[in-house]
């Protein structure tokens, strides 16, 4: 079975009873900014030069084997840019956002969707996403991530505005998550024709850390729903990854769409298929600050415990609890994904077939 029919596998049976899998499921989520570093490569280098992205891409996933690339992965914050807000590139990491694209939800009305399509950035991280589909589409499954509505908003308007939106002007703030939605479609369902055939939707401002439970249904759901059904209408499967303790809102993922949910380390993967019910595959969750500063061991040790509380379910796959940091050792990645696989003799890691180099 070839690493993407193991996914699509998850994807489509979506049970939590014993999988009859000889090899589980197991993928990095995003991970392009890390991709890029071990190449010695920064985001804006990669935008001025996409062939560097997609030889990247590939010749570190030769190594680590995750299941799932994310060409497009760590370039979400661009979207404000390109409708007025300031970004800052770190050296070493994703995009800030250092000044929202607008000060008024009404700026929001009159955004030029095709904006997106036109600018130059966009078209060379869909060149980059066709170019990976191409050369290794067939054997592994190609994917993009994007912010969700609810993330974009803030973005755009600031996240304090949001959340004094949530109960000072609730009717501006859903007419803003309208157009953010609008926004979330325009800039991920066009990388579904160049090759992606899983979109992940982030919405870490959704996260229960950060909203409640009646806000989440009311504000965040139903838009998340939305793009769903747009994208999976264009013939992508769907993830939603948020961030935070979002036990209380894990049993709402068959209701939005969602093929696939992404939890972090603070969510109990055996609480987390019990409220799935099999209706969603699950993915999930190592800390990422733990590969990066763990030794392949602790790494091993980790990613054991995660498959022993989701259970082996044929709907569950191996996965960080967040995209990983750019400073995650190329031994740990590779050693987690390995553990998926059953291979936990972390001494046997053979990384000399891969030429690359950090900066300092």
């Amino acid at each position: 079975m070839l690493p993407k029919d193991r996914i699509l596998y998850a994807l489509q049976v979506k049970s939590s009873a014993p999988s009859e899998q000889p090899v589980l499921p197991a993928a990095l989520l995003s991970g392009g900014t890390w991709a890029f570093r071990q190449k010695g490569l920064t985001l804006q280098e990669v935008l001025e030069k996409p062939e560097l992205g997609v030889s990247a891409i590939i010749t570190i996933n030769q190594c680590i084997q995750s299941d799932i690339v994310w060409p497009g992965s760590g370039y979400h914050n661009l979207l404000a840019h390109i409708f007025g807000g300031r970004i800052k590139f770190r050296p070493q990491g994703n995009i800030d956002v250092i000044e929202p694209a607008f000060a008024k939800v009404t700026e929001a009305y009159r955004l030029d969707l095709s904006r997106i399509d036109s600018h130059e950035w966009i078209c060379a991280i869909r060149t980059i996403i066709s170019q990976v589909n191409r050369q290794i589409g067939n054997s592994v499954l190609v994917g993009t991530s994007g912010w969700g509505p609810f993330t974009l908003a803030g973005q755009f308007y600031g996240v304090e505005k949001l959340m004094s939106g949530l109960y000072k002007d609730k009717a501006g703030t859903h007419a803003l998550l309208e157009v953010m939605t609008a926004v979330c479609i325009a800039y991920l369902a066009p990388a579904i024709d160049r090759g992606a055939g899983i979109v992940s939707v982030a919405e870490p401002t959704a996260s229960g850390d950060l909203i409640s439970l009646s806000h989440f249904e009311e504000f965040a759901a139903p838009y998340i729903k939305k793009v769903n059904e747009e994208l999976k209408n264009r013939g992508a499967y769907t993830a939603l990854h948020i961030c935070g303790n979002i036990k209380d809102r894990v049993s709402l993922a068959p209701l939005m769409g969602v093929d696939v949910l992404s939890v972090d380390y603070k969510v109990d993967l055996a609480l987390a298929q019990q409220r799935l019910a099999g209706q969603t595959a699950l993915a999930g969750n190592v800390n990422p600050l733990l590969l990066k500063d763990g030794s392949a061991a602790e790494v091993v040790q980790a990613a054991k415990q995660c498959i022993q509380q989701a259970g082996r379910g044929a709907n569950y796959i191996l996965m960080p609890g967040c995209d990983i940091p750019p400073g995650v050792p190329l031994v740990n990645a590779v050693a987690f994904l390995g553990a998926g696989r059953g291979e936990e003799d972390t001494s046997r890691v053979e990384l000399s077939n891969v030429k690359y180099h950090r900066r300092a």
